[in-house]
């Protein structure tokens, strides 16, 4: 399941920068970028971000 940016941040109640931030320093890069640049995170993202956090 494909989530933008703002709904994986409010599932583990962090902040959208937070998430650019990640992407940024290649923390946690999103699966897939489309054309007019959201960032879309997977199911697997949403794990790797928990064992992030946790």
């Amino acid at each position: 399941m494909a989530m933008k940016v703002k709904e994986i941040a409010d599932l583990v109640g962090i902040s959208v920068r937070t998430l650019h931030y990640y992407d940024q320093i290649g923390l946690l890069v999103p699966d897939e970028v489309t054309e007019s640049g959201y960032r879309l995170y997977s199911d697997r993202n949403l794990e790797m971000l928990q064992q992030i956090l946790f």
